[in-house]
C-alpha cells in the first residue's frame, strides 16, 4: 500500500466528516423562514418588485424563494449532484409571471444573485452556531458555497431559457394584450371603453362587480383541485354575473370582473364555489371603467383585511362589511398602537381579560343597557354591571369618556399579530 492510497482514504473519510457536517447545518435552517425573509429582501432590494405592490405576485415570490431553499437544502443534506437539478415548479411560475407583467430578464437574474448571497450568509450564521473544528469549518463553508452555487448555476440557465420561450410565445398571444390593458384598468389610466371593451370582449361600460380569487396554500394543492376559472363562473353566477373576465395572476389567483342585470354583493361569508382550499375578496358594485378600477381596488382592501385577521380557507370577504376596519387599520403601525394604548390590561391575553372585551363588545352594540346585554349573552344583568365596572378599572376610565377609539380598538385586537406582521414586512 503505498502513501498515495493511503492519502486517498483520508481524504475520502475527511470529505465524508464535511458531508455530514452540512447536513448538519442545513438541517438546522428553515425554508420557509428563509423564504418569506428573502422574498422580502428581493422586493425592497430590486425596483422593479419595489413598485410592485400586488399581493399574489408578492406571494409567488416569495414561493419561488422558498422552494430553492428547499432544493438546494435537500441537496446539501442528500449529497445529491447539482447536475440533476431542475427549476422547481414554483420558480418556474413566478418567471412565467415576470414574462406577464413586462418585467425584464435581469430582475430574474439579479433576484437569483441576491437570494443567493442571503442563502450563504445565513448557512455561515447557522454553521457559527454549531461546534466545529476550524480545520472542518472552512471545508464546510466551502463545501457548501460551491455546491449552492452549482444549483444556482444550472436553475438560471435552465430558467433564462424558460423565460424566454414563455416571452416569446406571450408576445405572440392575445393573453398579453389583454394583460396590459387589464393591469392599465386597475392604475386608473385614461382608456377609451369602446376600443377596450372590443379588446376584451367584455362591456366594460355596464355596472361591474369584481372579486379576487386565490388558492390556500397551506398545504400541496391536489392534483384532482378544480381550475381557478371554473371557480371563477361558478362564484360569478352566485352573485348574479352573466358575463365575466378573468386574469389569472401566476399558478394559483386570479382577478375577476363580472357584469348583469342582476348582481349582488351580499351573500353568505362561505360560498359553495369556494369549497375549503380557496378564497375570495369582493369589492363594491359600481358603473364603467372607472367602476371596475374602484371595485378591484376595494377586494383588494377587503384581502388585506382577511389577512390581518386570518379568515379560514372557504370565507368570502365582502369590502362593505369590512370597510371601516380596512380603512382604521390602513397603517398597520397605528392601528396596532391605537388597539394596545386604549385597551390596556383589558387587552391581556388571559381568559377573564377575553371574556371582559367579550361582553364590553356587546355592551357597547346594545348602547350601554346592561339588561339588553345580559339578555344577549345569556348571563345575569349583575354579571354584566360586574365586567363593566372591571373593564373600566383596566382601562383607566369610564366605557363612555372614548367610547368611539374604545370600540376601534375593539375592532382591531382580533387582529393585532395581523397588523404587527405587516408591520414588520
Amino acid at each position: 500500500m503505498d502513501g498515495r492510497e493511503s492519502l486517498s482514504r483520508d481524504e475520502q473519510e475527511l470529505q465524508t466528516v464535511v458531508d455530514r457536517r452540512i447536513a448538519e447545518v442545513a438541517a438546522t435552517i428553515s425554508a420557509d423562514d428563509l423564504g418569506r425573509l428573502m422574498g422580502a429582501r428581493l422586493q425592497s432590494a430590486i425596483p422593479e418588485l419595489t413598485s410592485t405592490t400586488d399581493e399574489d405576485f408578492l406571494a409567488g415570490l416569495v414561493r419561488s424563494c422558498t422552494s430553492n431553499v428547499v432544493e438546494i437544502l435537500n441537496n446539501l443534506q442528500s449529497g445529491a449532484p447539482a447536475e440533476a437539478s431542475t427549476p422547481p415548479p414554483d420558480a418556474i411560475a413566478w418567471a412565467h409571471e415576470l414574462v406577464h407583467r413586462g418585467l425584464p430578464l435581469a430582475s430574474l437574474l439579479r433576484s437569483y444573485r441576491l437570494g443567493h448571497g442571503l442563502f450563504q450568509q445565513t448557512f455561515e450564521r447557522a454553521a457559527s452556531a454549531i461546534d466545529l473544528d476550524p480545520d472542518i469549518r472552512w471545508r464546510v463553508l466551502s463545501g457548501a458555497a460551491q455546491r449552492t452555487f452549482a444549483y444556482i448555476d444550472i436553475v438560471c440557465t435552465q430558467l433564462v431559457e424558460d423565460y424566454e420561450a414563455e416571452r416569446g410565445q406571450w408576445l405572440r398571444g392575445a393573453a398579453a394584450v389583454q394583460a396590459e390593458l387589464v393591469q392599465a384598468i386597475v392604475a386608473g389610466a385614461p382608456l377609451d371603453p369602446d376600443t377596450v371593451a372590443t379588446t376584451l370582449r367584455y362591456d366594460v361600460t355596464a355596472t361591474q362587480l369584481a372579486f379576487i380569487l386565490w388558492r390556500d396554500l397551506g398545504g400541496a394543492v391536489p392534483h384532482q383541485s378544480v381550475p381557478l376559472a371554473s371557480v371563477a363562473k361558478q362564484l360569478a353566477a352566485e352573485l348574479g354575473g352573466t358575463h365575466s373576465l378573468i386574469l389569472p395572476v401566476g399558478d394559483h389567483a386570479a382577478w375577476v370582473w363580472t357584469t348583469g342585470p342582476q348582481l349582488s354583493d351580499r351573500l353568505p361569508a362561505r360560498s359553495a364555489a369556494l369549497g375549503d382550499r380557496a378564497g375570495a375578496a369582493i369589492g363594491g358594485i359600481h358603473r364603467g371603467l372607472e367602476g371596475m378600477c374602484r371595485s378591484h381596488r376595494e377586494a383588494r382592501a377587503a384581502r388585506r383585511v382577511g389577512d390581518i385577521f386570518g379568515y379560514r380557507p372557504g370565507t368570502l370577504l365582502r369590502f362593505p362589511a369590512v370597510a371601516l376596519t380596512s380603512l382604521i387599520s390602513a397603517d398597520p403601525e397605528q392601528a396596532a398602537e391605537l388597539a394596545v394604548t386604549e385597551l390596556a390590561g383589558l387587552g391581556a391575553d388571559s381568559d377573564s381579560a377575553r371574556r371582559l372585551r367579550a361582553t364590553i363588545q356587546v355592551y357597547l352594540d346594545e348602547r350601554l343597557s346592561p339588561s339588553r346585554t345580559a339578555r344577549r349573552l345569556g348571563i345575569h344583568q349583575n354579571t354584566v354591571t360586574y365586567r363593566v365596572k372591571r373593564a373600566e378599572e383596566l382601562i383607566g376610565h369610564p366605557l363612555d369618556d372614548r367610547r368611539l377609539e374604545l370600540e376601534l380598538a375593539l375592532r382591531l385586537f382580533d387582529g393585532l399579530d395581523g397588523l404587527r406582521a405587516q408591520t414588520t414586512e
